[in-house]
Protein backbone atom coordinates (compact mmCIF):
# COMPACT_ATOMS: atom_id res chain seq x y z
CA UNK A 1 0.00 0.00 0.00
CA UNK A 2 1.04 3.08 -0.81
CA UNK A 3 1.17 5.88 2.27
CA UNK A 4 1.44 9.58 2.74
CA UNK A 5 4.70 10.50 4.18
CA UNK A 6 1.95 11.78 6.99
CA UNK A 7 0.46 8.03 7.83
CA UNK A 8 4.06 6.24 8.13
CA UNK A 9 4.74 9.29 10.81
CA UNK A 10 1.62 7.96 12.02
CA UNK A 11 2.63 4.43 12.05
CA UNK A 12 6.29 5.30 13.70
CA UNK A 13 3.77 6.67 16.72
CA UNK A 14 4.60 10.56 15.87
CA UNK A 15 0.90 11.05 17.45
CA UNK A 16 0.85 8.35 20.16
CA UNK A 17 0.85 4.90 20.32
CA UNK A 18 -2.88 3.79 20.55
CA UNK A 19 -3.23 5.79 17.26
CA UNK A 20 -0.06 3.95 15.83
CA UNK A 21 -1.68 0.85 16.98
CA UNK A 22 -5.22 1.56 15.21
CA UNK A 23 -3.46 2.80 11.62
CA UNK A 24 -1.77 -0.35 11.82
CA UNK A 25 -5.09 -2.65 11.50
CA UNK A 26 -6.50 0.20 8.46
CA UNK A 27 -3.68 -0.62 6.62
CA UNK A 28 -3.00 -4.60 7.17
CA UNK A 29 -7.28 -4.40 6.32
CA UNK A 30 -6.51 -2.50 3.46
CA UNK A 31 -3.76 -4.65 1.97
CA UNK A 32 -5.98 -7.61 3.04
CA UNK A 33 -8.21 -6.62 0.28
CA UNK A 34 -5.72 -4.76 -2.06
CA UNK A 35 -6.17 -1.33 -1.78
CA UNK A 36 -3.38 0.81 -3.24
CA UNK A 37 -4.35 3.36 -0.56
CA UNK A 38 -6.19 5.01 2.31
CA UNK A 39 -8.26 8.16 2.31
CA UNK A 40 -9.64 10.71 4.79
CA UNK A 41 -12.81 9.92 6.48
CA UNK A 42 -15.31 12.45 7.24
CA UNK A 43 -17.32 10.78 9.54
CA UNK A 44 -17.70 7.50 11.85
CA UNK A 45 -20.97 5.24 12.88
CA UNK A 46 -19.53 2.46 15.91
CA UNK A 47 -21.09 -0.38 16.87
CA UNK A 48 -21.72 0.34 21.03
CA UNK A 49 -23.35 -2.96 20.47
CA UNK A 50 -20.24 -5.29 20.79
CA UNK A 51 -20.17 -4.05 24.46
CA UNK A 52 -22.12 -7.60 24.93
CA UNK A 53 -18.82 -9.18 24.31
CA UNK A 54 -16.07 -9.04 26.58
CA UNK A 55 -12.99 -8.99 24.51
CA UNK A 56 -14.49 -5.86 22.43
CA UNK A 57 -15.37 -3.89 26.06
CA UNK A 58 -11.87 -4.35 27.61
CA UNK A 59 -10.31 -3.10 24.17
CA UNK A 60 -12.18 -0.22 24.36
CA UNK A 61 -11.21 0.52 27.47
CA UNK A 62 -7.94 0.13 26.84
CA UNK A 63 -7.64 2.93 24.10
CA UNK A 64 -9.85 4.73 26.36
CA UNK A 65 -7.73 4.40 29.55
CA UNK A 66 -4.31 5.30 26.95
CA UNK A 67 -5.61 8.17 25.78
CA UNK A 68 -6.93 8.24 22.65
CA UNK A 69 -9.35 10.16 20.94
CA UNK A 70 -11.19 9.94 18.08
CA UNK A 71 -10.21 12.45 14.66
CA UNK A 72 -13.61 12.60 13.06
CA UNK A 73 -17.17 13.05 14.69
CA UNK A 74 -17.83 9.63 15.94
CA UNK A 75 -21.70 8.32 16.75
CA UNK A 76 -22.92 5.42 18.25
CA UNK A 77 -25.14 2.71 17.40
CA UNK A 78 -27.38 0.74 19.67
CA UNK A 79 -26.20 -1.02 22.80
CA UNK A 80 -28.30 -4.13 24.65
CA UNK A 81 -30.94 -2.80 26.61
CA UNK A 82 -32.42 0.56 28.00
CA UNK A 83 -29.44 1.69 30.52
CA UNK A 84 -32.44 4.17 32.35
CA UNK A 85 -34.97 1.36 33.13
CA UNK A 86 -32.59 -2.17 32.49
CA UNK A 87 -34.22 -3.31 35.38
CA UNK A 88 -38.19 -2.85 34.43
CA UNK A 89 -37.13 -4.12 31.17
CA UNK A 90 -35.89 -7.77 31.85
CA UNK A 91 -32.19 -6.85 30.95
CA UNK A 92 -29.98 -8.96 33.10
CA UNK A 93 -28.08 -6.96 35.56
CA UNK A 94 -24.05 -8.29 34.93
CA UNK A 95 -25.06 -7.63 31.13
CA UNK A 96 -26.56 -3.97 32.48
CA UNK A 97 -23.09 -3.01 34.36
CA UNK A 98 -21.01 -4.38 31.13
CA UNK A 99 -22.81 -1.97 29.37
CA UNK A 100 -22.97 1.10 31.57
CA UNK A 101 -18.55 0.64 31.86
CA UNK A 102 -18.23 1.75 27.84
CA UNK A 103 -20.32 5.06 28.57
CA UNK A 104 -17.40 6.86 30.22
CA UNK A 105 -15.43 5.57 27.57
CA UNK A 106 -17.03 6.86 24.83
CA UNK A 107 -17.45 10.05 26.11
CA UNK A 108 -13.66 10.08 26.86
CA UNK A 109 -12.56 9.31 23.70
CA UNK A 110 -14.95 12.03 22.07
CA UNK A 111 -17.84 9.32 20.82
CA UNK A 112 -20.90 10.71 20.95
CA UNK A 113 -23.69 8.65 22.74
CA UNK A 114 -26.29 8.29 20.31
CA UNK A 115 -27.03 4.75 20.45
CA UNK A 116 -28.93 4.79 17.60
CA UNK A 117 -29.25 2.86 14.58
CA UNK A 118 -30.69 6.00 12.68
CA UNK A 119 -28.10 8.39 13.40
CA UNK A 120 -29.07 10.44 10.09
CA UNK A 121 -31.91 11.50 11.61
CA UNK A 122 -30.36 13.36 14.50
CA UNK A 123 -28.76 15.30 11.93
CA UNK A 124 -25.60 13.01 11.01
CA UNK A 125 -25.85 13.34 7.51
CA UNK A 126 -22.40 12.98 5.35
CA UNK A 127 -22.94 14.90 1.83
CA UNK A 128 -22.86 12.97 -1.23
CA UNK A 129 -19.54 12.03 -1.88
CA UNK A 130 -18.19 12.29 1.30
CA UNK A 131 -15.92 8.97 2.43
CA UNK A 132 -17.65 7.49 6.05
CA UNK A 133 -17.12 4.52 7.91
CA UNK A 134 -20.50 2.80 9.43
CA UNK A 135 -22.56 -0.19 11.00
CA UNK A 136 -25.78 -0.82 10.87
CA UNK A 137 -27.07 -2.18 8.21
CA UNK A 138 -30.28 0.28 7.65
CA UNK A 139 -27.91 3.29 8.20
CA UNK A 140 -25.32 1.80 6.02
CA UNK A 141 -27.43 1.13 2.93
CA UNK A 142 -29.41 4.81 3.48
CA UNK A 143 -25.65 6.43 3.51
CA UNK A 144 -24.94 5.03 0.45
CA UNK A 145 -28.38 5.03 -1.33
CA UNK A 146 -30.43 7.65 -0.58
CA UNK A 147 -27.57 10.35 0.56
CA UNK A 148 -24.78 9.25 -1.75
CA UNK A 149 -21.95 9.01 0.82
CA UNK A 150 -19.64 6.08 0.53
CA UNK A 151 -19.31 3.69 3.00
CA UNK A 152 -18.64 0.19 3.43
CA UNK A 153 -20.12 -2.17 6.63
CA UNK A 154 -17.89 -1.33 8.56
CA UNK A 155 -17.90 -3.72 11.41
CA UNK A 156 -14.58 -3.96 14.05
CA UNK A 157 -12.81 -1.59 12.10
CA UNK A 158 -14.58 1.64 12.26
CA UNK A 159 -13.29 1.91 15.71
CA UNK A 160 -9.70 2.35 14.00
CA UNK A 161 -10.95 4.74 11.71
CA UNK A 162 -12.82 6.90 14.15
CA UNK A 163 -9.02 6.90 16.10
CA UNK A 164 -7.29 7.55 12.72
CA UNK A 165 -9.54 8.99 10.26
CA UNK A 166 -8.59 6.88 7.57
CA UNK A 167 -9.86 3.51 5.66
CA UNK A 168 -8.64 2.15 2.68
CA UNK A 169 -10.03 2.72 -0.88
CA UNK A 170 -12.15 -0.37 -1.39
CA UNK A 171 -15.47 -1.89 -2.12
CA UNK A 172 -18.11 1.10 -2.44
CA UNK A 173 -15.77 3.83 -2.12
CA UNK A 174 -14.60 3.25 -6.00
CA UNK A 175 -16.98 4.32 -8.82
CA UNK A 176 -17.00 1.06 -10.65
CA UNK A 177 -18.88 -0.91 -7.48
CA UNK A 178 -21.76 1.76 -7.43
CA UNK A 179 -22.71 1.13 -10.64
CA UNK A 180 -26.38 -1.01 -10.76
CA UNK A 181 -26.29 -5.07 -11.73
CA UNK A 182 -29.99 -5.60 -11.46
CA UNK A 183 -32.97 -3.73 -13.23
CA UNK A 184 -35.96 -4.36 -10.94
CA UNK A 185 -39.05 -3.55 -12.81
CA UNK A 186 -41.87 -2.49 -10.10
CA UNK A 187 -45.01 -3.85 -12.04
CA UNK A 188 -47.84 -3.06 -9.18
CA UNK A 189 -51.15 -1.95 -9.71
CA UNK A 190 -51.81 1.40 -8.51
CA UNK A 191 -51.72 2.14 -4.65
CA UNK A 192 -50.20 -1.13 -4.04
CA UNK A 193 -46.83 0.65 -2.99
CA UNK A 194 -49.09 2.71 0.10
CA UNK A 195 -47.49 1.63 3.42
CA UNK A 196 -43.99 1.57 4.79
CA UNK A 197 -44.34 -2.54 5.57
CA UNK A 198 -45.29 -2.47 1.58
CA UNK A 199 -41.44 -1.08 1.03
CA UNK A 200 -40.30 -3.64 2.90
CA UNK A 201 -41.86 -6.65 1.39
CA UNK A 202 -40.61 -5.39 -1.73
CA UNK A 203 -36.94 -4.87 0.02
CA UNK A 204 -37.16 -8.68 1.47
CA UNK A 205 -38.13 -10.30 -1.86
CA UNK A 206 -35.71 -8.01 -3.97
CA UNK A 207 -32.77 -8.71 -1.55
CA UNK A 208 -33.41 -12.65 -1.30
CA UNK A 209 -33.08 -12.49 -5.62
CA UNK A 210 -29.76 -10.23 -5.63
CA UNK A 211 -27.81 -11.01 -2.36
CA UNK A 212 -25.02 -8.58 -2.47
CA UNK A 213 -25.52 -6.69 -5.70
CA UNK A 214 -26.74 -3.73 -6.65
CA UNK A 215 -30.68 -3.34 -7.57
CA UNK A 216 -31.62 -0.36 -9.71
CA UNK A 217 -35.57 0.14 -8.99
CA UNK A 218 -37.81 1.07 -12.19
CA UNK A 219 -40.93 2.80 -10.99
CA UNK A 220 -41.08 2.59 -7.30
CA UNK A 221 -44.01 5.21 -6.75
CA UNK A 222 -43.46 7.85 -4.05
CA UNK A 223 -41.76 6.67 -1.21
CA UNK A 224 -41.33 9.01 1.91
CA UNK A 225 -38.26 8.72 3.84
CA UNK A 226 -39.62 6.49 6.42
CA UNK A 227 -40.50 3.88 2.77
CA UNK A 228 -37.17 4.73 1.94
CA UNK A 229 -35.88 3.53 5.22
CA UNK A 230 -37.89 0.26 5.25
CA UNK A 231 -37.04 -0.57 1.85
CA UNK A 232 -33.26 -0.61 2.46
CA UNK A 233 -33.40 -2.48 5.97
CA UNK A 234 -35.27 -5.56 3.88
CA UNK A 235 -32.98 -5.03 1.17
CA UNK A 236 -29.87 -5.75 3.97
CA UNK A 237 -31.58 -8.20 6.01
CA UNK A 238 -32.81 -10.85 3.51
CA UNK A 239 -29.70 -10.56 1.16
CA UNK A 240 -26.55 -8.22 1.94
CA UNK A 241 -27.56 -5.08 -0.14
CA UNK A 242 -25.35 -2.13 1.05
CA UNK A 243 -26.18 0.25 -1.88
CA UNK A 244 -29.42 0.71 -4.41
CA UNK A 245 -30.90 2.80 -6.67
CA UNK A 246 -34.57 3.91 -6.84
CA UNK A 247 -34.19 6.64 -9.76
CA UNK A 248 -34.92 9.73 -9.06
CA UNK A 249 -35.54 9.60 -5.15
CA UNK A 250 -32.14 8.19 -4.54
CA UNK A 251 -28.76 10.29 -4.89
CA UNK A 252 -26.47 9.00 -7.43
CA UNK A 253 -28.86 8.63 -10.39
CA UNK A 254 -31.18 10.81 -12.33
CA UNK A 255 -32.48 7.78 -14.37
CA UNK A 256 -32.33 4.10 -14.73
CA UNK A 257 -29.52 4.33 -17.28
CA UNK A 258 -27.70 6.86 -15.64
CA UNK A 259 -27.57 4.05 -12.12
CA UNK A 260 -26.44 1.42 -14.68
CA UNK A 261 -23.58 3.78 -16.17
CA UNK A 262 -23.62 2.58 -19.67
CA UNK A 263 -23.17 -1.48 -19.02
CA UNK A 264 -26.30 -3.74 -19.21
CA UNK A 265 -28.14 -5.76 -16.19
CA UNK A 266 -27.02 -9.00 -15.65
CA UNK A 267 -30.65 -9.72 -14.59
CA UNK A 268 -34.15 -7.87 -14.78
CA UNK A 269 -36.73 -8.67 -12.03
CA UNK A 270 -40.00 -8.11 -12.37
CA UNK A 271 -42.19 -7.52 -9.65
CA UNK A 272 -45.79 -8.09 -9.55
CA UNK A 273 -48.89 -8.00 -6.92
CA UNK A 274 -48.53 -11.39 -6.36
CA UNK A 275 -45.17 -11.50 -5.49
CA UNK A 276 -46.05 -8.94 -3.51
CA UNK A 277 -48.60 -10.91 -1.52
CA UNK A 278 -46.61 -14.17 -2.07
CA UNK A 279 -43.63 -12.53 0.38
CA UNK A 280 -45.76 -10.87 2.73
CA UNK A 281 -47.70 -14.14 3.42
CA UNK A 282 -44.26 -16.30 3.71
CA UNK A 283 -42.86 -14.02 6.58
CA UNK A 284 -46.42 -13.97 8.24
CA UNK A 285 -46.62 -16.94 11.30
CA UNK A 286 -49.35 -15.35 12.41
CA UNK A 287 -53.36 -16.49 12.21
CA UNK A 288 -56.02 -14.79 13.38
CA UNK A 289 -56.71 -15.64 16.68
CA UNK A 290 -53.30 -16.54 17.65
CA UNK A 291 -51.88 -15.09 20.90
CA UNK A 292 -49.48 -12.42 21.21
CA UNK A 293 -47.19 -11.84 24.01
CA UNK A 294 -44.68 -9.37 22.33
CA UNK A 295 -45.61 -6.44 20.15
CA UNK A 296 -42.24 -4.18 19.01
CA UNK A 297 -41.94 -1.18 16.79
CA UNK A 298 -38.92 0.98 16.02
CA UNK A 299 -36.56 -1.33 13.86
CA UNK A 300 -34.84 0.53 12.74
CA UNK A 301 -35.58 3.32 15.58
CA UNK A 302 -38.30 5.59 15.25
CA UNK A 303 -38.10 9.55 14.48
CA UNK A 304 -40.30 11.76 16.31
CA UNK A 305 -42.88 12.19 12.96
CA UNK A 306 -43.57 8.44 13.97
CA UNK A 307 -43.86 8.60 17.22
CA UNK A 308 -46.04 11.36 16.65
CA UNK A 309 -48.67 9.08 14.65
CA UNK A 310 -48.50 6.16 16.86
CA UNK A 311 -49.55 8.93 19.78
CA UNK A 312 -52.75 10.01 17.69
CA UNK A 313 -53.40 6.64 16.76
CA UNK A 314 -53.49 5.46 20.29
CA UNK A 315 -55.48 8.81 21.29
CA UNK A 316 -58.07 8.65 18.84
CA UNK A 317 -58.95 5.05 19.02
CA UNK A 318 -58.95 5.45 23.07
CA UNK A 319 -57.30 1.81 22.32
CA UNK A 320 -54.96 -0.08 25.44
CA UNK A 321 -52.00 -2.53 25.62
CA UNK A 322 -53.53 -5.91 27.00
CA UNK A 323 -52.19 -6.70 29.77
CA UNK A 324 -50.76 -9.80 29.11
CA UNK A 325 -49.04 -8.27 25.89
CA UNK A 326 -45.72 -6.21 25.92
CA UNK A 327 -45.46 -3.56 23.35
CA UNK A 328 -42.28 -2.09 22.97
CA UNK A 329 -41.75 1.13 20.48
CA UNK A 330 -37.90 1.74 19.77
CA UNK A 331 -36.17 4.82 19.44
CA UNK A 332 -32.95 7.06 21.05
CA UNK A 333 -33.30 9.00 23.93
CA UNK A 334 -33.17 12.11 22.35
CA UNK A 335 -36.04 11.92 20.00
CA UNK A 336 -37.80 10.33 23.38
CA UNK A 337 -37.15 13.32 25.34
CA UNK A 338 -38.32 15.48 21.83
CA UNK A 339 -41.71 13.36 21.95
CA UNK A 340 -41.65 13.93 26.46
CA UNK A 341 -41.89 17.80 25.54
CA UNK A 342 -44.32 17.75 22.73
CA UNK A 343 -46.26 15.44 25.21
CA UNK A 344 -46.49 12.76 22.12
CA UNK A 345 -44.86 10.41 24.70
CA UNK A 346 -47.92 10.36 27.08
CA UNK A 347 -50.55 8.78 24.74
CA UNK A 348 -48.65 6.33 23.79
CA UNK A 349 -47.45 4.94 27.66
CA UNK A 350 -50.92 5.56 29.42
CA UNK A 351 -51.81 2.92 26.83
CA UNK A 352 -49.89 0.56 28.29
CA UNK A 353 -46.99 0.75 25.41
CA UNK A 354 -42.92 1.20 26.64
CA UNK A 355 -41.08 4.13 24.62
CA UNK A 356 -37.85 2.27 24.66
CA UNK A 357 -34.38 4.40 24.53
CA UNK A 358 -30.87 3.31 22.80
CA UNK A 359 -31.97 -0.49 22.31
CA UNK A 360 -33.10 -2.93 20.10
CA UNK A 361 -34.67 -5.84 20.90
CA UNK A 362 -33.36 -8.02 18.40
CA UNK A 363 -32.61 -11.24 20.84
CA UNK A 364 -36.06 -10.95 22.06
CA UNK A 365 -38.44 -13.71 21.78
CA UNK A 366 -41.39 -11.30 19.94
CA UNK A 367 -44.07 -12.26 18.04
CA UNK A 368 -45.32 -9.50 15.80
CA UNK A 369 -43.32 -6.50 14.32
CA UNK A 370 -43.64 -4.24 11.11
CA UNK A 371 -40.49 -4.40 9.79
CA UNK A 372 -38.45 -7.18 7.77
CA UNK A 373 -35.16 -6.55 9.54
CA UNK A 374 -36.14 -8.64 12.41
CA UNK A 375 -37.29 -11.49 10.70
CA UNK A 376 -34.34 -13.42 9.87
CA UNK A 377 -32.52 -12.54 13.53
CA UNK A 378 -35.84 -13.44 15.57
CA UNK A 379 -36.79 -16.70 15.03
CA UNK A 380 -40.96 -16.13 15.73
CA UNK A 381 -41.84 -13.10 13.94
Amino acid sequence: MKLTDSEKRILDGAEGDWKAKALDFVVRFGEAFGAERLVDVSYVHYPAEMSIYRGMVEDLLEYAAGGARVAVPTTTSTLACDLDRHASLGCPEPLARLQAAVVPAHRSMGILGTYTCTPQFLGFVPPKGSFIVSVESSAIIYFNSVLGARTNRGGFLTRYSAVTGKYPLMGYLLDENRRGTHLVRVRLSPGRLREDRDYSALGFLVGEAVGGEVPVFDRLGSPTWTSLLALGAALATSGSVTLYHAPPHTAEAPTVEAAFRGAEPREIIEVTDRDLDAVAARLTDLSPGDPVDFVTLGCPHYGLEQLRLLSAWFRERKARVAEHVRFWVCTNRAVRRAAEWEGILGPIEDAGAVVVADSCPVESHMRLSTCREYGLPAPNV
